[in-house]
């Protein structure tokens, strides 16, 4: 009887990549070794993390960096990690065109970020080793499907971290109308902006937040009360997601943001974090087979115009006691033991 493939260690970056946008992922990978019974390893050996601190590789750089960084590459990508059974399960947030621990035989890599513009000729190449390759993104899948891909690949969907569970008892205090989330220049999308603009220059009692540089450092900023705190922290976020009432949702690759995703529109975890923190979301974004999987008309109006999106928001702004069942019945789905239980039976049909 042929013995299905498992996962024996997740191979983590929490080591020495400490930028805030990874918190999500460290969630993520502490939910899966938690469901899956297995340890979280450092990605890379400890030798090679002085790569990563940018006066070492200044000072590596002298003595020939290019070929000793090559040659470590190449090592690590061929030779079996750490187990001689079992899998090595990896988070990338995009594709990389050298090897490394996730293009070895022995990695499982899953994508978060995949955009169309890459090169996908180079990805087949650098991973040809991996047994199978997972595909965050639905249209992705389905677009490398199109393109006979010849790797194994399968659609392995991003999630929220079961530690944020949406209970039916829970109720959050709102203590803000409209939270915009996320940095102005790259997470709001600018139609929306600009029919907010317009809301609250006619219904002036409406409070907003949205996020503001002041010398290089980003504040949330209140359209009432000027600067309120940072929130950098992933706890802090999480709290002021909590405390907003309504929140602005669109995916990427539409109203401009076709140049960074070549048109490609995942949805993004901040959907299902504002699904959590009990927020009433409207948005932007195609009727495709992403949004479809994540069900986002059933709880974010598609907004096509400014009269469709003050009427949305006076609504949302007037309710008192609003009904989250459906934004509990839409997490149930995505929370990471679900994708723990997907990922088992992926790899059980390989």
């Amino acid at each position: 009887m042929k013995k299905s493939a498992h996962i024996s260690a997740i191979l983590s970056t929490r080591s020495y990549l400490k930028q805030p946008l990874y918190d999500l992922i460290y969630e993520w990978e502490e939910d899966l070794a938690q469901a899956l019974s297995v340890p979280i390893l450092n990605a890379i050996p400890t030798y090679r993390k002085a790569l990563y601190n940018p006066y070492a590789r200044k000072a590596i750089m002298r003595v020939g960096k290019q070929y000793l960084d090559k040659w470590n590459n190449t090592l690590e990508a061929i030779r079996p990690q750490r187990s001689n059974e079992g899998y090595n399960f990896v988070y990338e947030l995009g594709v990389n065109y050298e090897p490394n621990f996730s293009t070895s035989a022995k990695a499982i890599p899953a994508f978060i970020d995949f955009w169309k513009h890459t090169d996908l000729d180079a990805f087949y190449e650098n991973y040809k080793r991996c047994k199978i390759v997972l595909i965050s993104s639905l249209e992705t899948y389905e677009f490398l499907k199109a393109q006979n891909c010849p790797l194994n690949i399968a659609h392995f969907p991003l999630c929220l971290s079961d530690r944020y569970r949406l209970e039916e008892d829970t109720v959050y205090e709102k203590k803000y109308d409209i939270l915009l989330a996320g940095k102005l220049n790259i997470r709001t999308n600018q139609v929306l902006r600009n029919y907010l603009d317009e809301f609250v220059s006619k219904y002036k009692d409406v409070e907003f937040l949205c996020q503001q540089e002041i010398n290089g450092e980003f504040y949330y900023s209140s359209n009432k009360k000027g600067i309120i705190g940072k929130f950098h922290s992933r706890p802090e976020y999480i709290k002021l997601l909590r405390a907003s009432k309504v929140s602005f949702y669109s995916t990427p690759g539409i109203d401009g943001g076709e140049k960074r995703t070549g048109g490609f529109n995942p949805v993004t975890p901040r959907y299902l974090e504002l699904l959590s923190a009990q927020c009433m979301l409207l948005g932007k974004y195609p009727d495709n087979e992403e949004t479809a999987f994540y069900e986002l008309p059933r709880v974010c109006p598609n907004v096509e115009s400014y009269a469709v999106f003050e009427n949305t928001l006076l609504g949302y702004l007037n309710q008192s006691n609003p009904d989250f069942s459906v934004h509990r019945e839409i997490l149930d789905k995505h929370y990471t033991s679900r994708r723990a239980e997907l990922l088992q039976d992926i790899l059980s049909n390989f």
